[in-house]
């Protein structure tokens, strides 16, 4: 069909002739440059980024600007098709030696087919021409105000746009086409618009390299869809060493196809692989004046550097600049954080490939660029940096000075901002504090102590610090709690100044080491305590990670408000100079996540998950390891999603591990939401109860027993007990099993725990035929969540707890807006899940059916067959076939998709 304007490469190629200069024959157009690319093979979706260029057309300019491989072009590619669907949409993909003329050629024909394929009837818009740009822009203008909607054009590349001429016709065309034109710019750099106009009236969407970075779960989708079959904890290390750069995962995840040895080798010498390090070099490093070039090699063993450290490893006078350039040139590896001195950081695989760089090149410099590291550090008051470095250039008697003077920070905060400064092989571990440098060293890469290489030994305080900076991250509370016991029975608030952070850091550990049994009011005393004594001693470290623990805490025990209190107030403390201590952060961003789970708002908890995530490395407490399968559970089962909780890892532990008994009654929860009562039953029995442990104690702990004793959630077991007795029908047993959720209760309950207790025997009421009750028990409810802002408590419940709001509408309830709002977001959510879906081609057979009901649970292939009397191979079959039907690639896209269908 032909249509107003040039709609085939011949017409535009004869318009195009009258463009060029006299006595030239102009360059045809061609036809890929007004073409959108197709999306890349698995591109991940990311809604929300494309909420945001929706949002963002609605005015005149948006604007993508990151380096190169930060997923410009995927992510308009992917998010152009839905829009030209629905109006006028072109695209031109803009390249070196576009000047004036061929631009205007190639933007009139994208416009003027997308024109003529939206309205036929139009007649043909302005044309470029010899008359020039002084008549063209002027009636290109007037046309398209004249249409009837607003024209889309994503211009991509514009960083090779160099002709003036160009951009000022661009801002002719959104001062007079009268809103209808919409532009989304992309490159690598900022066109020179005037932006700062746009952004004074609020006419400008951004996106940088923040912004289009990938979250944690979004590195996972990636992964998957390269058809990788990694570890959690390897993807989590993989978003960490890319930070988020989606060419970054690509190329590490291909590498990860390739020889495994290799790979390892390359990771403990943080070297990145050759993919990666050729990709960088060519998009990023080359064009790099030499004098940044060499300046970012021969910082390159720091991962933060300032002028003047610059300066001292150069022995040149010019860092700041150097590094502003450099800044300035990458548009986003390099990124400039903090002032007063402006500290630069290079993206973590940059900084490893010029690292690389220097080991390569350059490697008889390495010992003279670390003592002079060490000598600006110690001088600029990081000793533990200063610390690394003086044991790089084995300098052992300043080592063993900085480490027996500062032993508490490195415990607590770990080794700064030095990781890429390797530790000698040979180092005098033997020395208790030195041991405890390998200690840290070990846990932060690892994620465990290797005992076998470090054995601290006698009774110093560094030794109980060694075996703390293991336990707490292996998840040996127990043991943690009676190491900390022997760092503060050496303390306390008469000692003198200096023995004021001793005394805060065990008090924060011992806090972190109650929290793991589940002991919350003795963690509770002791991390208020360590911000007590932080604050007095004027360090703030144990203050700001005692507070984001605190806000851990509450969070688990549902006071939430005073958990986003503490949680923002973490944030807000500003970390010891030098120091970052990133996982102190991620407890913070953790508990905010678990707040917005019990408020219902499912995309701020993702938000601040992948936050928490993207802080926390293997070295971090349990308390935040330990909890993330807690939210990530609580999340997937808001949105319906138990497959994926059934796919859940839980966090390894011992019975008495706090963290483990979450995990496994989120389990429980989700086996009774998928109807495997009797798996949920058995589960929830184990955990009222577990065994004392059988180790031998720690100096301090109590003695091991072989009686049985209270669980840690023994009363959130017996709450999802009840609820299991609703489930079958048994009210009466339901209101027996509760525990006593009164406020002055022997033993009382968290709030949460109350909220669940009371609204179950709300129900159970109601069930009974005790209207009066019912209603009595859920005002009360309602008075215990309104004061925190608790939701998801109530769409916990399901349609009975829906039915007891909606009779509670007529009662005469003190939170009648509260009620009403959480009435029609129910019904929101139901409508969401039912709504109507396109049917399958080829319908399941009676036994698939009965198989993709056991695929919702937790059980594994082999445990379906043995529950249904069939082969392994044969439940393989049928779930080969389920997924075909379904067009699922996974277990729980297909019980997703079967949700959606109605079919569960």
């Amino acid at each position: 069909m032909r249509t107003a304007g040039h709609d085939t490469v011949a017409d535009r190629n004869r318009a195009l002739r009258a463009t060029g200069p006299a006595g030239t024959e102009a360059v045809p157009l061609l036809a890929s440059k007004i073409t959108a690319p197709r999306p890349p093979a698995g591109l991940v979706d990311r809604p929300r980024l494309t909420n945001r260029l929706d949002a963002g057309v609605q005015a005149p300019l948006t604007l993508l600007v990151a380096p190169a491989g930060w997923g410009k072009t995927a992510l308009l590619a992917g998010w152009f098709g839905g829009r030209r669907a629905n109006g006028v949409a072109a695209w031109l993909t803009l390249e070196s030696g576009d000047h004036a003329n061929r631009f205007w050629s190639y933007l009139h024909a994208a416009i003027a087919t997308e024109v003529g394929r939206r309205f036929p009837d139009r007649s043909s818009l302005p044309e470029p021409g010899r008359t020039g740009t002084e008549v063209f822009l002027p009636r290109f203008a007037a046309a398209l105000a004249a249409l009837p909607e607003p024209v889309l054009v994503v211009l991509d590349d514009t960083h090779t746009i160099t002709d003036a001429e160009v951009t000022r016709g661009l801002e002719f065309l959104l001062r007079h086409c009268r809103g209808q034109l919409r532009l989304v710019l992309a490159g690598r750099g900022e066109p020179a618009l005037a932006l700062h106009r746009f952004r004074l009236t609020g006419e400008l969407t951004e996106l940088r390299s923040a912004d289009l970075a990938l979250t944690v779960s979004e590195s996972e989708r990636l992964v998957r869809e390269q058809g990788l079959d990694l570890r959690p904890a390897q993807i989590r290390d993989l978003h960490a060493r890319s930070e988020g750069w989606p060419a970054g995962v690509r190329l590490a995840g291909l590498a990860c196809l390739g020889d495994d040895t290799v790979a390892a080798s390359r990771e403990a010498a943080g070297i990145p692989g050759p993919e990666i390090g050729e990709y960088l070099d060519a998009e990023v490093v080359t064009g790099q004046p030499a004098t940044v070039r060499q300046t970012l090699v021969r910082t390159a063993l720091l991962d933060r550097v300032c002028g003047a450290l610059s300066d001292a490893l150069t022995g040149r006078d010019d860092g700041e600049r150097q590094l502003a350039a450099a800044a300035r040139e990458t548009a986003g590896f390099v990124t400039a954080t903090g002032a007063d001195p402006i500290w630069y950081r290079c993206h973590r695989m940059l900084g490893d490939a010029l690292y690389a760089e220097l080991l390569r090149w350059h490697p008889q410099d390495l010992p003279e660029l670390h003592r002079r590291a060490y000598t600006w550090h110690r001088a600029n008051g990081r000793p533990v940096a200063a610390l690394r470095h003086a044991l790089a250039t084995a300098d052992t008697a300043a080592a063993v000075e900085l480490a027996d003077a500062h032993w508490p920070e490195l415990l607590l905060c770990g080794h700064e901002d030095a990781l890429r400064t390797p530790l000698p092989p040979d180092l005098p571990a033997e020395h208790p504090a030195l041991a405890l440098a390998v200690a840290v060293d070990q846990v932060e890469t690892t994620g465990r102590l290797d005992r076998d290489t470090v054995r601290p030994a006698g009774r110093e305080p560094t030794r109980f610090a060694t075996e703390l900076a293991g336990c707490l991250t292996e998840g040996a509370h127990r043991t943690a709690a009676g190491y900390a016991g022997e760092l503060l029975a050496g303390t306390g608030p008469a000692d003198p100044p200096g023995a004021d952070r001793v005394h805060a850091v065990a008090l924060a550990l011992l806090g972190t080491a109650r929290f793991g049994l589940g002991e919350l009011a003795m963690a509770e005393e002791a991390l208020t305590a360590a911000v007590t004594v932080a604050d007095r001693a004027g360090y703030r470290c144990p203050g700001r990670y005692a507070s984001a623990q605190l806000a851990l805490l509450y969070a688990r025990r549902g006071e939430l408000t005073r958990a986003q209190r503490s949680a923002q107030d973490a944030l807000a403390m500003p970390a010891c100079p030098g120091r970052r201590c990133a996982g102190h952060a991620a407890a913070a961003h953790l508990a905010l996540a678990l707040v917005c789970v019990h408020r219902d708002d499912l995309p701020d908890a993702t938000r601040q998950l992948d936050q928490a995530l993207a802080l926390a490395g293997p070295g971090t407490a349990a308390a935040v390891t330990g909890l993330v399968p807690l939210v990530k559970a609580a999340l997937w089962h808001a949105s319906g999603d138990f497959a994926a909780v059934a796919d859940l890892t839980l966090p390894a532990g011992t019975a008495e591990d706090h963290y483990h008994q979450l995990a496994q009654l989120a389990v429980a929860e989700t086996r009774m939401a998928c109807g495997d009562l009797g798996g949920a039953r058995e589960l929830l029995t184990r955990l009222a109860v577990v065994p004392q442990p059988k180790s031998t104690p720690a100096p301090g702990s109590a003695p091991p027993s072989a009686t049985r004793s209270r669980s840690a959630v023994a009363s959130q077991a017996a709450i999802a007990l009840a609820r299991w007795h609703l489930l079958t029908g048994e009210p009466a047993a339901a209101v027996g099993a509760l525990p006593d959720w009164s406020a002055a209760a022997r033993q009382p309950l968290t709030r949460l725990e109350r909220l669940d207790a009371g609204l179950i025997e709300a129900v159970a009421a109601r069930a009974l035929g005790n209207q009066r009750q019912a209603r009595e028990l859920l005002e009360q409810v309602l008075d215990l969540a309104g004061a925190d802002g608790h939701r998801r408590v109530f769409d916990h419940g399901g349609s009975p707890v829906r039915e007891l709001l909606v009779e509670h509408l007529d009662s005469g309830t003190r939170h009648r807006a509260f009620v009403n709002d959480l009435v029609d977001s129910a019904g929101r959510r139901h409508a969401e899940r039912h709504r109507a879906v396109p049917a399958l081609t080829e319908p399941l057979t009676e036994r698939e059916l009965t198989v993709l009901r056991y695929l919702q649970s937790t059980l594994s292939n082999g445990e379906i067959a043995a529950e249904l009397f069939l082969s392994v191979n044969t439940v393989k079959t049928h779930v080969r076939n389920i997924y075909q039907k379904l067009g699922a690639p996974r277990r729980r896209d297909a019980v997703r998709r079967a949700r959606e269908l109605r079919l569960l």
